[in-house]
């Protein structure tokens, strides 16, 4: 009961000019799990079949890009980057890292099972910040692109930028994209077996210590 009054409460606050207001989860354990996962990762996911078809999402529900797709010509952008990325993950059947128009990383990871591909994982909404390059000049870039697609409630899309993930340019993306890796062959098994989140988190760690952890 409390997990339900949770979640109707994380509902009631989003902004209501943001995309949140038209996204509704999947149900099942499967975008249960997701959750937690963003959660202990700190950055939205979202799981996509091989059709394309979006299975579970919650990367609508945190910073900038929920107010970024939330304009028509953002959400036209944003579809037109994850569909190029779709399309490359399913042609090469491997890992993929790119960056969107918005200056965000977007990594995705084929869901492969007995040899199968049947969909894609994939983590968004993080910044490659790098030593000569100051995270406020990301945030500029951020500010002029909401001039851009017309966006008026500046104020509520600046305070989200504290939801931002950041990752060193140089050093993490590798350790990250292991992660994706990672969660996402667990999540083809939690599918097949059931396996509860505290069982696959153990499993997880088990593997890869410091799992979580920048």
């Amino acid at each position: 009961m409390a997990e339900k009054k949770d979640k109707k409460l994380i509902q009631e606050e989003l902004p209501e000019n943001t995309v949140n207001s038209k996204v509704k989860f999947s149900a099942g354990r499967v975008a249960e799990l997701l959750r937690k996962m963003e959660k202990l990762l700190g950055i939205p996911l979202s799981l996509r079949s091989s059709t394309g078809e979006v299975v579970c999402k919650t990367d609508y529900f945190y910073g900038p890009c929920s107010f970024l797709r939330g304009t028509e010509s953002g959400c036209t952008r944003c579809r037109k980057v994850y569909k190029s990325i779709e399309t490359k993950v399913l042609r090469r059947k491997v890992s993929y890292v790119c960056m969107c128009y918005c200056g965000f990383l977007i990594f995705a990871v084929p869901l492969e099972f007995r040899g199968e591909m049947l969909g894609i994982l994939i983590g968004s909404q993080i910044l490659p910040v790098s030593e000569d390059k100051d995270i406020s000049e990301y945030y500029n870039n951020l500010k002029n692109k909401a001039k851009e697609l017309g966006l008026i409630k500046t104020d509520e899309y600046e305070k989200s930028f504290d939801k931002i993930k950041t990752l060193d340019a140089n050093k993490q993306r590798t350790q990250f994209l292991s992660y994706i890796e990672e969660i996402a062959k667990h999540f083809v098994e939690i599918a097949v077996a059931e396996k509860p989140w505290n069982v696959l988190l153990k499993e997880i760690k088990t593997k890869v210590p410091d799992f979580g952890k920048f």
